[in-house]
């Protein structure tokens, strides 16, 4: 669910060296739960401060951001410095995608899926 025209969404900040395949389970997570989400172009800054960035542009006030080691889940209404969540993304498929369920459930008001 991609969306790129006004639908509120949750953004993801995404540099020129990220490719979308890396992010696919993450946004399985999303979409699971019925959030739209868009691209936004971004090289500036670490992933959290564009997480930070990202959640701020998002009328959802919750934002992504990824590194060549993390991605990173931030809320607007939590200070710049300090995400909601940090998952490495050597990490199986099945916690990147209850990340993504994670980012849409803060969306949604709902408890977030805790690890097995």
């Amino acid at each position: 669910m991609n969306f790129t025209n006004d639908t509120p969404a949750i953004v993801i900040s995404r540099t020129a060296q990220t490719l979308e395949t890396v992010w696919h389970q993450v946004l399985l997570g999303i979409e699971e739960e019925g959030i739209p989400w868009c691209w936004q172009q971004d090289d500036d800054g670490d992933a959290i401060q564009r997480a930070w960035q990202a959640a701020t542009r998002s009328p959802l006030l919750v934002g992504l951001a990824g590194s060549a080691d993390e991605v990173v889940v931030h809320f607007r209404n939590l200070p710049p410095t300090n995400p909601l969540f940090r998952q490495a993304w050597a990490q199986d498929e099945d916690q990147l995608r209850r990340l993504g369920n994670n980012a849409a459930r803060l969306v949604k008001g709902l408890p977030f899926k805790l690890s097995p």
